[in-house]
């Protein structure tokens, strides 16, 4: 009976780091999450993480908070996580800008694609073109032609940041329509269409749920979709840009990645938890309901999407000559 007893407290020590280890290993456990986005408040960013936040706290029972780190053009939120720890506390969600920094930030003091972890790529927002109220266009065909043959100071547009994808895309948009702009940074989608609704600044291609709001209230107009898959129900009556004859069919994505070296048991457990958040019922229409189109790709469908906008606006950015400053 001795004997028995001694080889069951024997095999009951041997197991209780191993079982310490798989109960430390449980995501988020008692920790605190920080989920970190480059932008200030307002933006589709930050609408997008605080919903997310709250669907994984309801999930796990975790601790899950959105840190707001703009400043230096998303640099300063990058370098941060990228020196945080690896072990599923800092999360960053983030869009397309991450993809287009590298040609923009030559000593960036990192790689985009080597010291990151990308653990799911999960939402796909259509372009949305909008001007004020106040605006004589009601079509993008309209803007083009009032701002065709002017002097570029004449017109502003904004943008969450020199390099970032609204930049990116009005500049592919002057070249196709044929016209030219001067381009107006921001620290944030929010601050940049708050300036458009005060008339600061003519034109913003944002993603749906940033300017929705104003555009169901009057204070904005949407004058044209940029989506490859025609008009959204959000915005029926709508005319996509290629419907107007202007062939720009680009979009803004969104996807989560954390520090490099991630364990791979810890993202999988993690991109599980966010696939659930986006199959919840509630949160998906509160998505679809803002234009976006959920898409619940894994680590390696991110890293591809950001191969390819990587390669892509790079040649753009050497092209024109653009620089943080402009």
């Amino acid at each position: 009976m001795q004997r028995r007893r001694l080889i069951a407290a024997t095999a009951a020590a041997l197991a209780a780091p191993a079982l310490a280890r798989a109960q430390g290993a449980a995501w988020p456990g008692n920790r605190q999450v920080r989920i970190l986005i480059t932008y200030p408040p307002g933006g589709t960013s930050d609408f997008i993480a605080r919903i997310v936040a709250t669907q994984l706290a309801a999930q796990t029972g975790g601790n899950f908070i959105v840190d707001n780190r703009s400043g230096g053009g998303g640099v300063v939120g990058w370098t941060n996580v990228v020196r945080s720890p690896n072990d599923g506390t800092t999360l960053l969600l983030t869009d397309n800008s991450l993809a287009t920094a590298p040609p923009l930030y030559p000593n960036l003091g990192f790689d985009v694609m080597t010291d990151f972890t990308p653990i799911s790529l999960m939402l796909d927002y259509p372009t949305v073109f909008v001007v004020p109220a106040s605006s004589p266009a009601r079509t993008l065909r309209e803007y083009v032609e009032l701002v065709r043959g002017k002097p570029a100071d004449a017109n502003f547009y904004g943008s969450m940041g020199a390099g970032s994808s609204p930049h990116l895309y009005t500049e592919y948009l002057q070249d196709i329509a044929g016209i030219r702009m001067t381009h107006v940074p921001y620290r944030g989608m929010g601050p940049a269409f708050a300036d458009l609704l005060a008339g600061r600044v003519g034109l913003l291609i944002a993603a749906p749920a940033t300017v929705m709001g104003a555009v169901q209230d009057g204070r904005a107009r949407a004058i044209a979709i940029g989506t490859s898959h025609g008009r959204i129900p959000l915005l029926p009556d709508v005319q996509t840009a290629k419907e107007q004859g202007f062939d720009f069919a680009y979009s803004f994505w969104y996807g989560m990645l954390g520090p490099k070296g991630m364990d791979p048991a810890l993202v999988a457990t993690i991109r599980t938890e966010l696939d659930k958040v986006l199959n919840t019922p509630e949160v998906r229409a509160r998505f679809v309901q803002q234009g976006a189109t959920p898409v619940l790709g894994d680590g390696a469908a991110l890293r591809a999407v950001m191969q390819s906008d990587l390669a892509r606006w790079s040649e753009v950015i050497r092209v024109k000559g653009i620089t943080i400053q402009n």
